[in-house]
């Protein structure tokens, strides 16, 4: 295209014009001329793109992603979900690991990046939308040879560096019965990982964290063999500090799981009614800075005989987006449903039988190779 064509439109225009156009096809204007390659490789605009697609009320820049049971991704358009349109189309998309199997998860999304951790591979930073992904480098601490461990997993981003962080929680378990942890925290523009100060006391059930308005958080259990849960942990990604809040008073001490969640930018509690065992309470988290309360929002009525196994399915999960229409979409693959806070009613979406996971993110040109 002859750059004095465009020079024609006032320049403001050809931002404001470029702002609406998604990133794929935005990576292709940057061939156009020097000047676009420049202003779409901007820091600003990126922000300025992000901000604008991530509030759009129509949500037409966000999409779900699944993983199928053969570890390819699937991806659709939200939308058609919130408006419960049966047979929504579905695109393959590659996998970013190198090593592609059953066992590789999300720990969640954040500006269209979406963190992916394996048992055979180091976790991935991945973009969907412009196909970018960075492999992080190898982590943890030098372990004993009588000693076992797991990994619990969070991925935020910290607004006052500007940074995107994974958390890596190593949970140790020496012969003798004692337990330890050892946190590894990976930033993104330093590309590398470092050990920051433990929480004390109790174990962390729920692996990948939710993350809310700067910090991370995690379930915790006052045993390591069971699931009788005591509080929820938090961890501020700008300061690194730890916090805990008290769980919803029904639960009391229950034995059950409880799995976290987001539903409209607020965390989100999944609790089994302990004494029914046909129905979960959704609860979520209102925080006026001062006082801490939660609020039960709506019950979701499943088989008796699914008990606590349903937090350790993929049959249910916790509800993870609301609309502006009051409704709120629950990834419980294989079925999608979303629930009508005006009429109390929860009604299935779609249903896709292959798939065993769901992501949502929104589509952005943050590319984690030139972060780093």
């Amino acid at each position: 295209m002859d750059e004095s064509i465009i020079s024609v439109l006032p320049h403001e225009i050809i931002v404001e014009i470029l702002l609406k156009v998604p990133p794929k096809s935005l990576l292709k204007f940057t061939c156009v001329s020097k000047s676009w390659l420049e202003l779409i490789s901007s820091a600003k605009f990126i922000k300025d793109h992000l901000k604008l697609t991530a509030n759009d009320k129509e949500y037409s820049h966000h999409r779900i992603i699944f993983q199928e049971s053969a570890c390819n991704f699937k991806v659709c358009c939200l939308p058609p979900m919130l408006n419960k349109e049966r047979g929504t189309e579905l695109f393959d998309i590659g996998s970013p690991m190198e090593n592609p199997t059953i066992y590789t998860w999300s720990v969640g999304s954040v500006n269209g990046l979406i963190c992916l951790y394996s048992k055979i591979e180091e976790p991935v930073l991945w973009n969907p939308a412009i196909n970018k992904s960075k492999k992080l480098p190898a982590f943890g601490a030098n372990l004993k040879n009588s000693c076992s461990y797991h990994l619990k997993y969070g991925f935020g981003y910290d607004e006052t560096r500007d940074d995107y962080t994974v958390v890596v929680i190593q949970c140790i378990y020496e012969d003798n019965g004692s337990y330890d942890t050892v946190v590894n925290v990976y930033s993104l523009r330093a590309d590398s990982w470092r050990t920051i100060n433990k929480f004390q006391g109790n174990f962390l059930v729920n692996s990948p964290s939710k993350f809310i308005d700067g910090k991370l958080y995690w379930a915790l259990s006052a045993d390591v063999d069971t699931f009788n849960m005591c509080n929820i942990i938090s961890l501020d990604l700008a300061n690194e500090t730890w916090g805990r809040l008290e769980l919803p008073d029904s639960y009391g001490k229950s034995s059950y799981p409880l799995a976290l969640g987001v539903v409209g930018g607020h965390l989100s509690v999944l609790c089994l009614n302990c004494i029914e065992g046909t129905n979960s309470d959704v609860w979520i988290m209102k925080d006026s800075g001062d006082e801490v309360s939660w609020n039960k929002i709506f019950t979701i009525n499943h088989p008796k005989d699914l008990g606590e196994f349903i937090f350790f399915t993929s049959i249910f999960s916790v509800p993870c987006y609301k609309s502006n229409k009051d409704e709120i979409l629950l990834l419980l693959p294989p079925a999608i449903m979303t629930y009508n806070g005006s009429t109390r009613q929860v009604e299935v979406a779609d249903q896709f039988e292959e798939c065993a996971a769901a992501e949502i993110y929104v589509e952005s040109l943050v590319d984690p190779l030139l972060i780093s």
